[in-house]
């Protein structure tokens, strides 16, 4: 036989109840004889019980018992408040049935109940069948109430149905015999009031009974009426204009404009609106909305006036600000928003100072300007087709096709010309120059400039005729002149390359030829011839007959201490060279030349180096950039025995080529120290920074920045770059249209 771990037992065994009046109590105290935690519930029936589910007659303290350990005990309180069986007096048996589902076992436990009469007139009962009522607006309902006659001798019942008058159709008083025991359903029929008139939400009614030989009794209830409809938006005039007055005159109080905002509620819902104000212009305006909290109710019109706050420029045209004004709704049982959701303003802004009196003060400037004009600026009189940082980005030097070369001081954010020297001749090449800041004046355009990287003390010129001139950047003093004196007429420089040690230098020609001079102690040796000269064009003659390099540009990558490889590119080029140079056989002269085929033939005009991450950037005439990974082709020179003199290289491309320059090529390309930038100058007049990630490539999220764009279109001829103490770029620009810039870009940490 199966151990039952529930022990219970009753205070009593016996219990008196009289209906109508105090209710009566007990206890149930149960223990867990078992091993385990548990908890106990208790349920109680009473024979003959005719009480509807869910009519409760007794209620228990505590409901459930919390799970209790081995050998404790709980006690329940069973308070009677109401007779089980309607109607009856005598004695009647409950069974007291005790559960636990951790044991899975139950106990049953009887006692009588002797239910008396307080000898009053018994109550007639009202109950709902149903208990919630919905409804959808103006649609009709019933309300069905159960009335029980709970005493001994019939009665005559007269029932009421109280309820608000919109809702009332008839027969709202019912009168009907009862018999003694009975009950009877009886239904009153009302219907919701229209939309516009009543709001969605629970209704309160009332349903009184009275009977001929017993006490009155009562019910309430409530109906809820569904949402429905919606919320409409309108703006009489969305378009504002500031000033709204007066704006031919000077008027700078004026900077706000009222757009009224009208709201219509064809819902049931009382609602609460809230204006958001969105649109690509949003975030130049301040937002002040009146009343704050506008409450619109059933069936009516609210407007709420739209203030729009902005700060307006002294100078300038007008301006149009695109706006939309998105309506909230605090009911969102029906929508989140009105119809339409949103409304387009448009919001013109004017200058402070009216168009007419900026074009005045322009002509009045303009007057001023041209009479000031007759005294020479500080700037190049022609293309400026170089710059140059020195090594810690204080110094600036700019070469340009009005044969000077100025120096510029860098001072926090501006470049100031500041140095003075009276016995240079100002007037050379057909033009009068501003002495301040001139270093030097030459008798033909200068193409290049490069501080030599040692000390930054002596800057190297390349001219158009071909020659290089070293001239000490704090005097001007021409040092020494590097000039190949077989050449029969002009052979223009396209770029200048330094050895790390800068004890030698490249010079790129348009001839095809690159010229390799020795600089060591150039104060000692005023002329110089150069180490070796190597003709690309007789070369590669074998692989492209009739080729010409016409344009060249060099970049330097060591290897050793004083080891590398030149890399070149040419013009109409599908390839890049690569050159391996030792200073040890500078005898041997390039015997072998390494080629690296591309996909487009357009020109290269601008190339990038990381030496000591061997990443190549190359920049093409259609305004393309394309980054590559020169390891593989280093390695690939390093091993390599065959005795060929031209040789085939597959080296990778780490990202695909990019648009640059929108109308013209790309003339001049700069890494950051830090590797992570890259800077470009464009033949349309743009220059743009790329940010680039971890593998060299251009970020993919964010497009290249513009930091400056030339007034007229002109080129960018050259940049070079520095990072300031704060760990900015510092960008240097030259231009066709004969101006040097220098402009910061901050830089956010990472």
């Amino acid at each position: 036989m199966e151990k039952n771990y529930i022990n219970a037992s009753l205070s009593t065994q016996e219990l008196t109840f009289i209906n109508g009046t105090t209710p009566a109590s007990f206890e149930v105290i149960v223990k867990n004889d078992s091993d385990v935690f548990a908890d106990f519930q208790i349920d109680i029936k009473a024979a003959g019980e005719n009480r509807n589910q869910g009519e409760k007659w007794y209620r228990l303290e505590p409901e459930v018992s919390s799970a209790k350990p081995p050998g404790s005990s709980t006690s329940f309180q069973v308070i009677i408040f109401d007779t089980p069986i309607t109607g009856f007096i005598g004695t009647a048996n409950l069974t007291v049935r005790i559960f636990s589902l951790q044991l899975k076992q139950e106990r049953r436990l009887l006692l009588r109940l002797n239910i008396g009469s307080n000898n009053q007139p018994s109550i007639l009962a009202l109950q709902f069948p149903v208990k919630q009522f919905h409804v959808d607006a103006s649609n009709p309902v019933d309300i069905p109430v159960i009335v029980s006659n709970n005493s001994q001798q019939s009665t005559e019942v007269n029932l009421s149905f109280l309820i608000d008058e919109r809702w009332k159709i008839r027969n709202y008083q019912q009168r009907f015999p009862l018999e003694a025991g009975c009950q009877q359903e009886v239904i009153f029929k009302c219907q919701a009031p229209s939309v516009n008139k009543a709001a969605s939400k629970n209704y309160s009614f009332k349903i009184e009974a009275t009977g001929s030989n017993s006490h009155p009794n009562s019910v309430e209830g409530n109906i809820e009426i569904a949402p429905f409809g919606f919320v409409e938006f309108d703006i009489a005039n969305p378009q504002q204009i500031i000033p709204l007055k007066h704006q031919w005159l000077p008027n700078w109080k004026s900077d706000k404009a009222s757009f009224e905002l009208s709201f219509k509620n064809i819902s049931n819902l009382i609602q609460q609106i809230n204006i958001q104000l969105q649109g690509k212009d949003a975030s130049k305006c301040s937002v002040e909305q009146i009343p704050e909290n506008a409450r619109l109710d059933v069936g009516k019109t609210n407007q709420i006036n739209l203030n729009i706050k902005i700060k307006r420029h002294w100078v300038g045209i007008r301006k149009k600000l695109q706006l939309e004004a998105k309506a909230e709704l605090s009911d969102q049982r029906l929508s989140s928003t009105t119809e339409p959701a949103t409304k387009t303003l448009e919001l013109k802004v004017l200058p402070i100072i009216p168009l007419w009196l900026q074009l005045t003060l322009l002509a009045v400037i303009a007057g001023i300007a041209s009479i000031l004009s007759q005294k020479d600026p500080i700037m190049h009189k022609a293309s400026v087709n170089s710059v140059d940082f020195n090594g810690v980005g204080s110094i600036a030097i700019s070469g340009s096709d009005d044969c000077t070369l100025r120096r510029w001081e860098i001072r926090g954010q501006k470049l100031k010309p500041e140095i003075v020297i009276n016995e240079i001749n100002n007037k050379i090449c057909d033009n009068n120059h501003n002495k301040k800041g001139l270093l030097s004046t030459l008798d033909i355009g200068i193409r290049l400039v490069s501080f030599i990287p040692r000390d930054n003390n002596i800057v190297a010129a390349g001219l158009d005729k071909g020659s290089i001139e070293l001239r000490d950047v704090n005097s001007g003093q021409l040092i020494s002149k590097l000039e190949d004196k077989s050449i029969q007429e002009k052979d223009q420089i396209f770029d200048l390359e330094f050895t790390p040690d800068s004890n030698f230098l490249f010079s790129g020609h348009g001839s095809g030829k690159i010229r390799f001079w020795s600089i060591e102690s150039p104060e000692f040796q005023n002329e110089r011839e150069p180490i070796q000269i190597i003709n690309l064009s007789e070369k590669l003659k074998a692989i492209q007959p009739g080729f010409k390099i016409r344009a060249l540009k060099l970049k330097f990558i060591p290897t050793s201490k004083n080891s590398g490889n030149l890399v070149i590119a040419g013009k109409y080029s599908e390839f890049i060279i690569i050159l391996p140079w030792n200073p040890n056989q500078i005898q041997e002269g390039f015997e072998k030349i390494y080629i690296q085929k591309r996909s487009s033939s357009s020109n290269i005009l601008a190339l990038a180096t990381l030496p000591d991450k061997n990443i190549l950037v190359t920049a093409d005439a259609n305004g393309y950039i394309t980054t590559w990974d020169l390891n593989k082709c280093l390695n690939d020179i390093r091993n390599e025995t065959g005795k060929k003199q031209i040789n085939q290289l597959n080296c990778s491309i780490i990202d695909e080529p990019w648009e640059a320059s929108q109308t013209a090529g790309v003339n001049s390309l700069v890494f950051s120290e830090d590797a992570r930038f890259l800077v470009s100058g464009g033949g349309d007049g743009r220059v743009m920074v790329w940010k680039l990630d971890d593998e060299y490539k251009r970020e993919q999220t964010k497009k290249g920045k513009n930091i400056y764009e030339t007034e007229s279109d002109k080129a960018i001829s050259s940049i070079d770059l520095e990072i300031n103490s704060q760990g900015n770029l510092m960008v240097l620009i030259g231009t066709e249209d004969k101006k040097v810039k220098l402009h910061r870009v901050i830089i956010q940490s990472k």
